[in-house]
């Protein structure tokens, strides 16, 4: 029996040994485990936060930088429009008139400054379709064409046209806006009241019609004795006013909003003034103080009217703080709404004679 055991291990010994695989013998890399973990609500919160201040601090910076390209836009318009002035009195060795009236077959009618400059603002498509007899057969039905044209130059991208440009005032008159107005002096609107001391002005007959109006005439530049440089061609004017607008509500302003007081082709009587002429009447910037039937509001239509002249023939703009002007030798200004109203008179009146200090 021994002999037989000892036989045994000595075979078993005897074999070779097969070694083990190698991959056996590696340590073998443990399964990763996921982590499920997410982010807290506190973490959430905080980067919600920092997200939060950043879009606060770029956001006033994005709309400054917009701003500011809609304000030098607004500038490259304006100088273009004075400029077109400029070009026509080198044909014609005088300004345009600012608003021509004149009865015409039976009604007081009349061409803009804007229609006269349109030669000049290479618009001689559209000048050459409208008609120079009749100025009403020029309003039409048709938005784009006659004084339903849109006219980019006339147009400051930070003005306000809620009704549209063009805008549609019946269901035969559509008119094209502008955002730009022509200094008509210390009192520009209306005939019977102008004091007819600034740049342009009504002229014809419909513009003497009352016996308190005085006539208008096509300014040269010779008359310009205060300079060119120190006296305004054309200024912006403000379309959005909410407190105006309650007047028309209340049907004290010919059912036109602030907004559509903007025509550059109005065509009409006495009226079409308040849509092309600014000056000094009232302040940079001014805005109706009151609601109709708020506190401070007139009792009546004709109490209103003297507010409704200011505010239609102030100088404004939607641009923080005050509104570009173009002066007399196709400078550009940004005059600022603190600027005194006995100033702003000086920069509108083209021969007051005396000496401009802002100061």
């Amino acid at each position: 029996m021994p002999t037989c055991l000892s036989a045994a291990r000595s075979s078993c010994s005897s074999r070779p040994r097969t070694a083990a695989p190698a991959s056996l013998l590696r340590p073998q890399p443990r399964l990763a485990v996921r982590d499920m973990r997410g982010f807290t609500l506190v973490e959430l919160l905080v980067v919600i936060a920092i997200i939060g201040v950043l879009v606060g601090l770029l956001l006033p910076a994005v709309q400054s930088a917009r701003e500011a390209a809609r304000r030098v836009s607004c500038q490259n318009n304006i100088r273009q429009v004075g400029l077109a002035a400029m070009n026509y009195h080198d044909t014609r060795n005088r300004f345009p008139s600012g608003y021509t009236q004149d009865r015409i077959n039976g009604s007081f009618q009349g061409h803009s400054v804007f229609y006269f400059l349109l030669p000049y603002m290479e618009e001689n498509a559209l000048y050459d379709s409208m008609d120079s007899e009749v100025p009403r057969n020029n309003i039409t039905a048709t938005p784009g064409q006659g004084a339903a044209a849109a006219i980019s130059t006339l147009i400051c991208a930070s003005d306000q046209f809620p009704e549209g440009n063009p805008h549609q005032y019946s269901s035969t008159q559509w008119y094209g806006c502008t955002s730009y107005r022509a200094n008509g002096g210390s009192r520009p609107i209306f005939a019977t009241s102008a004091t007819n001391d600034g740049m342009f002005m009504a002229t014809g007959s419909a513009a003497r019609k009352a016996s308190s109006a005085k006539a208008g005439i096509e300014v040269p530049m010779a008359s310009v004795r205060d300079g060119l440089s120190k006296t305004i061609l054309f200024a912006e004017g403000s379309h959005f006013d909410p407190n105006f607008d309650t007047f028309t509500v209340a049907g004290w302003n010919s059912g036109s909003t602030i907004s559509t007081w903007s025509r550059w082709y109005p065509a009409g009587g006495d009226s079409g003034l308040g849509n092309l002429m600014c000056g000094a009447f009232a302040p940079i910037n001014y805005t109706t103080p009151f609601a109709h039937g708020g506190p401070g509001a007139p009792g009546s239509r004709s109490g209103w009217f003297v507010f409704q002249d200011q505010r239609l023939s102030a100088i404004g703009s939607l641009h923080p703080a005050g509104a570009n002007v173009v002066m007399g030798d196709g400078s550009v200004r940004f005059l600022t709404e603190d600027m005194p109203q006995t100033v702003l008179a000086l920069y509108c009146i083209r021969a007051d004679g005396q000496v401009i200090n802002e100061n």
